[in-house]
């Protein structure tokens, strides 16, 4: 069973209410979508423009339909293999989770800080890196002996990082993971950490990895480094007006969460 489905069946468990609760908002904004609940909460998932081209005029054949809807319909789309549809899912399946974050006792470490911080590298570690996560690279490159960058997009590689396809060979050689929480919106977290056995350290990083975390504990990750939206409300306008990191950094909080020893 995709780690997605896991998470999926943990939220469907876990989340008080889960079957009242109803989508307020929704955005795709140009760099990140969002989703708000009646309930109050809210969730972010990275928009991965670059691997969603449109159909015709549309990205979301639901569009007009989604505000209103079951929670519990819309969180279903993360399982899709289109992104399309998982990154809306996914959105949505990180305001589940902040619900149960916010309403259950955790069972996790879960620290307000900012986890660039809180990242465990030795000075003789090789470090890969999927996704190129720019606020990581230069601390790290200070802390580590070789960082790696792995990137999909042609538009957000730089010199010297690697394509995708370079992560059958360089993940089974790093000491440390640092991988984005797009991971599991686009279907490759699974695969990324069959090949990252041998990392004493795999960390998930961003917006999009702010749910339940029990499967990607259990699956090799050993920490998380997200964010937890303190303004639904202005959230939503700021993507809609296509703001990114640097704008939502006024209404939300930095937070790690590791596993109990």
């Amino acid at each position: 069973m995709r780690i997605v489905e896991q998470v999926l069946e943990l939220v469907m468990k876990k989340v008080p209410g889960i079957n009242t609760l109803t989508i307020k908002k929704a955005c795709i904004g140009l760099g990140y979508t969002g989703v708000t609940l009646e309930s109050g909460h809210a969730g972010l998932c990275h928009t991965l423009s670059h691997e969603m081209p449109p159909y015709c005029c549309q990205v979301n054949k639901r569009a007009g339909k989604i505000s209103g809807s079951k929670a519990i319909d819309i969180v279903n789309m993360a399982k899709s293999w289109d992104v399309n549809e998982s990154i809306l899912g996914f959105a949505t399946l990180n305001a589940l989770s902040q619900k149960f974050f916010d309403e259950v006792k955790s069972p996790f470490n879960i620290k307000s800080s900012n986890f660039i911080n809180e990242l465990r590298v030795k000075s003789s570690d090789t470090v890969v890196m999927v996704g190129s996560l720019h606020p990581f690279i230069k601390p790290i490159r200070k802390k580590a002996k070789e960082l790696c960058i792995i990137e999909r997009s042609p538009l957000l590689r730089d010199e010297g990082t690697f394509p995708d396809t370079a992560a059958e060979d360089l993940l089974p050689q790093a000491d440390v993971v640092v991988a984005t929480g797009s991971s599991l919106a686009n279907g490759t977290i699974d695969r990324i950490l069959e090949l990252s056995n041998n990392a004493s350290e795999f960390a998930l990083v961003g917006p999009s990895v702010n749910v339940i975390p029990n499967p990607l504990f259990d699956k090799g990750v050993t920490a998380i480094g997200g964010v937890k939206i303190l303004d639904g409300d202005k959230m939503i306008q700021i993507i809609a007006e296509g703001g990114g990191t640097p704008q939502l950094k006024s209404i939300t909080e930095f937070i790690t969460i590791r596993p109990t020893t």
